[in-house]
């Protein structure tokens, strides 16, 4: 196994994917594309598109490392990075709970222990964080898993969890309600293991890569454009063109050179894309309280993007000074005293 400092570094293609992604998600909820082809076609895949991306990070990271001597490695640093934010996070939003007094919020010690425990069903849009949680618990088998009887088995396994909960997805919500369908992992299952099948090719993903890409995407669309097929078959080829979809801005974003600042800011968003997320949920949360539903035609879309965005980075800015103060602090207690025998 290589070792620690051996590892490569990080991928500025895999952040730029990350970085476009979540830019897409500010536009799915500030609605400023309204119901363009553009909207549908591509930007409202941003959420699919991260899963398939955690899929392949993951496996980057396993494929350093062994099951199960590194599972307590695995828990801790996901703990750091999605629980410890998503709880800043919580801290925000019941304290606005609190001021405001929004309808249809529950407010009592149960109802603040379970979103603490990750199940964010009173936080609009905060399904993703409990979804992605589950995703970093199972991970470790699924990677066990694809080596042992090889990613393409997995996959299929994968895909097949993930077309019959489109299959079946009105009979989950009237059994299930809304959230508990929207977080059901399975329903990503595929989305996961083509990111741990991408593992092993991400290095030769180029021209030949993009072009077979485009091509699986081009009747996906003509579909969802009802152009061809039923109408039936959008919703399965909806989740099936993430996978290609994928693989085409992976392969896009190696390929095009380095544009001054653009590539930056791209990568650094990808990095800081959960804290961003967290950040624009906390804004948008507010506006709904404030205007409800209404919020869409009483406020310029355009600047609400903006508005998510400045809210994100504020979140992001606060949060990494925070874990600084934090770890300065830990550092300074943890040092033994001066004079103190070694």
């Amino acid at each position: 196994m290589a070792s620690v400092s051996a590892v490569p570094p990080r991928s500025p293609a895999i952040d730029m994917v990350k970085g476009l992604a979540i830019l897409w998600v500010l536009l799915i909820h500030s609605r400023a594309l309204g119901e363009s082809p553009l909207f549908y076609n591509l930007v409202n895949h941003a959420v699919p598109i991260f899963i398939v991306v955690f899929g392949l990070n993951s496996e980057l990271w396993w494929r350093r490392r062994s099951v199960p001597r590194d599972l307590s490695t695995w828990y801790q640093t996901r703990a750091r990075r999605i629980v410890v934010p998503m709880w800043g996070m919580l801290l925000a939003f019941w304290t606005m709970v609190l001021v405001v007094r929004p309808r249809g919020i529950n407010v009592s010690v149960r109802a603040v222990a379970v979103t603490f425990g990750g199940w964010l069903a009173q936080v609009g849009t905060g399904w993703f964080v409990t979804m992605i949680l589950q995703m970093v618990l199972v991970f470790p088998l699924l990677h066990v898993c694809a080596k042992r009887w090889g990613a393409g088995v997995v996959l299929a396994v994968g895909l097949v969890c993930t077309v019959a909960v489109v299959a079946y997805r009105f009979d989950l919500i009237a059994r299930w309600t809304m959230f508990p369908t929207l977080v059901f992992s399975p329903r990503f299952y595929g989305h996961v293991a083509f990111g741990i099948l991408l593992a092993g090719v991400f290095d030769r993903l180029g021209l030949g890569a993009a072009a077979l890409a485009t091509a699986a995407i081009a009747p996906c669309v003509a579909v969802r454009q009802g152009l061809i097929g039923a109408p039936e078959w959008m919703a399965f080829t909806d989740r099936l063109v993430e996978l290609p979809l994928t693989v085409l801005l992976l392969a896009l974003c190696r390929l095009v050179p380095r544009i001054p600042l653009v590539t930056a800011a791209l990568v650094w968003l990808g990095q800081s894309s959960y804290g961003v997320y967290l950040g624009q949920l906390l804004v948008h949360n507010a506006f709904v309280f404030r205007y409800g539903l209404a919020l869409y035609t009483r406020v310029n879309l355009w600047l609400y993007t903006l508005a998510l965005l400045t809210g994100a980075l504020a979140f992001v800015w606060i949060g990494e000074h925070a874990m600084r103060a934090f770890q300065t602090t830990t550092r300074r207690l943890a040092a033994p005293a001066p004079g103190a025998a070694t």
